[in-house]
């Protein structure tokens, strides 16, 4: 491999996989009201307005955070200005105060959430302004969770900075190299450059057995695991479904994230750990497969959008369970496409509702399936090209995904984000666990 698209890819890996510490669309809400509440400064709040995204509008009222019990996206603004530390990132949570908490609630009242219907794209956006007594903080987040591009107090700017590319104007790095790519950096990456797909499995791990052995959730990992005895492929999907409940559960740890979205960074790296487990391989051999994994997972996110109508974290992080798990038997790039290929038409157009328990069962789902495409591609078995939704390859066959999503499906996503808009019963709060009795 070239070093220039080596160090490319390494540097994407590095930029797209990080920790976070809850569910990163409210965290992302979290983070930027934490940045409009420091560039005011303190002061009493009077006023909270919060404009964002159709979808992050209705889309993030059901998971938890770490450090309160209550629900809601009020709630997340609230508690991100309270108690966050913009510092932190995606991890602003970090340390919150049950006092500040307890204060979060009451502050919860005075947001007002804003969706903008008339936004043209898809992609995550949030324009958050408070109001104290002492001045008038705001923040401006665009197309990351963590993506800063103003913020500003009594209207002078304190920071600006550029929006990384949105999937529409397809300039995302990684769009330039396909799965080829991948694969070839996946069997010639340097052992100390994939340490961050260690530390993902790691993490990913214990947010998993934190479920499992604690019966977290719905219970979905739990009983998935508890009846996975000589199953690689239950346990694979027990280990993928107990991580993300975790994190919808509002456990005080962090995911390592893929694409910007902890979801994808379990349901891509889980699986292969369950099945690396089984076949007794050294960690050496899983971290490649994760990085993998990981790359055409973000290359499917990048296409999709970071705010998408189709659901990433079944669609993107099948497709790339698909290949890892190809790779990770010693499969070719040949059978790792053709798993992809396998994948695609049982995934294609699966709608993204928002973040909420339901998802752990998504992720089994699409566990299931890549799995299974993966063990046929490894048999000889394939699909044949340029039918239905499969183009003549399957980096072709993602764009006509991507297209489909960014595009096609806008004007859906929108109109059942105002049904759920239109749903949305916020106050009084409510807790997690009251919730789940619904």
């Amino acid at each position: 491999m070239e070093k220039e698209t080596y160090q490319e890819l390494l540097s994407i890996l590095h930029k797209e996989v990080k920790p976070a510490l809850g569910c990163t669309g409210p965290i992302g809400i979290c983070y930027g009201a934490a940045e409009a509440y420091d560039a005011v400064r303190g002061g009493k709040i009077k006023k909270i307005t919060a404009k964002v995204d159709w979808g992050f509008g209705c889309k993030i009222d059901d998971v938890a955070f770490p450090g309160s019990e209550m629900l809601g996206a009020e709630m997340a603004v609230a508690l991100g200005a309270l108690c966050g530390d913009p510092k932190q990132g995606l991890e602003v949570l970090k340390d919150v105060d049950p006092e500040m908490e307890v204060k979060a609630r009451e502050v919860a009242e005075l947001v007002e959430m804003i969706p903008q219907w008339d936004r043209k794209a898809l992609g995550f956006f949030l324009d958050v302004a408070i109001e104290t007594d002492i001045g008038t903080g705001r923040a401006v987040v665009m197309e990351r969770s963590d993506g800063l591009v103003l913020k500003e107090r009594d209207g002078v700017a304190l920071e600006e900075h550029e929006a990384d590319p949105s999937a529409q104007t397809a300039s995302a790095p990684i769009l330039k190299y396909g799965i080829a790519d991948f694969y070839e950096f996946a069997k010639t990456a340097e052992e100390e450059d994939l340490a961050l797909m260690a530390e993902a499995a790691l993490k990913n791990k214990t947010l998993a057995m934190e479920t499992i052995n604690r019966r977290l959730g719905a219970g979905i990992g739990a009983v998935l695991y508890e009846t996975a005895e000589g199953n690689t492929k239950q346990k694979a999907k027990a280990y993928a479904a107990a991580g993300c409940e975790a994190r919808m559960s509002g456990v005080n740890y962090p995911a390592m994230t893929c694409g910007n979205k902890g979801n994808v960074g379990i349901a891509a790296s889980m699986p292969l750990a369950a099945l690396s487990e089984d076949l007794k391989l050294p960690e050496s051999e899983l971290v490649r497969a994760i990085a993998f994994s990981y790359l055409t997972a973000i290359s499917v996110i990048s296409r999709l959008g970071k705010s998408p109508a189709m659901c990433s974290c079944e669609v993107a992080a099948s497709l790339g369970v698909a290949a890892g798990s190809v790779f990770l038997q010693g499969g070719s790039l040949e059978m790792a496409e053709t798993a992809i290929q396998m994948t695609i038409p049982n995934i294609f157009g699966v709608v993204c509702d928002g973040a909420k328990l339901a998802c752990a069962m998504r992720i089994s789902s699409g566990t299931g399936v890549a799995l299974e495409a993966a063990d046929l591609a490894l048999k000889g078995v394939r699909l044949a090209n340029n039918q239905g939704v499969l183009a003549e390859n399957a980096d072709k066959s993602i764009d006509l995904m991507g297209h489909t999503s960014l595009y096609a499906m806008v004007d859906s996503d929108r109109e059942l984000c105002r049904q759920l808009f239109e749903k949305r019963n916020i106050f009084p709060l409510m807790t997690f666990e009251e919730r789940q009795k619904q």
